[in-house]
């Protein structure tokens, strides 16, 4: 996310702040010789205030971009948000049909987690969501998506995935995530969650897709608490 500064110098006559008033300069050089000193005084103004313009233009497409960010985003983890989610599987899933791709969605929930808030509070439930969003961020490629959807639930969009290497990819992850210690303040929590995944390619749903991992997620969550039992 791009960084904001404090303050914004709004460019002088002598600054260019982009393309138009450089195009400006040029051609002030170029005929400064033919004007009068009244001509070139007043090229110089036009140029101060294109530059300004720009400089506007800039830091309101930045304000833009920021609020189109904490749009997509959930505030708490820095993840992708439902909204962000959704956006990133209609893609995925356009340029699967498109190119003939293949790949996973991955839906990951936490098991006892409310037992941490009740037992810890909600500042320590939030350093664990932290805690499994860095897990997950670890064990993603540049090219993959992962979202916070709400609550203890997460989600990962493996792309450009072949289909020899799917099964590794889901077992790994459940690996990194189906057990892990969060250390919160002087506290060790034991941190463990389910993990479910279905595999999509070029002409797949994605209602059938979000339906398949999520109920892999729950078949495996039952299958924890019954060996618990």
């Amino acid at each position: 996310m791009p960084h904001m500064p404090s303050t914004i110098v709004l460019p002088t006559p002598t600054q260019t702040a982009g393309p138009i008033a450089e195009d400006l300069r040029d051609a002030c050089r170029q005929a400064r010789s033919q004007l009068s000193p009244d001509a070139s005084m007043l090229m110089e103004r036009l140029l101060a205030y294109t530059a300004e313009a720009e400089q506007r233009m800039a830091e309101q497409e930045w304000r833009i971009h920021q609020l189109e960010s904490l749009s997509i985003t959930d505030p708490l983890t820095g993840l992708l948000n439902r909204r962000g989610f959704e956006d990133a599987l209609s893609r995925t899933l356009a340029n699967a049909q498109r190119h003939g791709e293949q790949g996973v969605l991955a839906y990951i929930d936490l098991d006892g987690f409310k037992q941490i808030n009740d037992t810890f509070g909600h500042s320590v439930g939030d350093d664990v969501l932290r805690h499994v969003s860095a897990i997950l961020r670890q064990n993603v490629r540049g090219t993959d998506y992962v979202a916070r959807l709400g609550g203890d639930e997460f989600a990962v969009i493996f792309t450009h995935a072949a289909s020899p290497s799917l099964r590794s990819i889901v077992q790994k992850l459940k690996r990194c995530v189906g057990s892990s210690i969060a250390k919160v303040g002087n506290r060790m929590i034991t941190v463990r969650a389910s993990l479910g995944s279905a595999v999509y390619g070029p002409s797949t749903p994605a209602e059938s897709l979000i339906n398949g991992a999520d109920k892999a997620m729950y078949a495996q969550k039952q299958r924890r608490i019954s060996r618990a039992a």
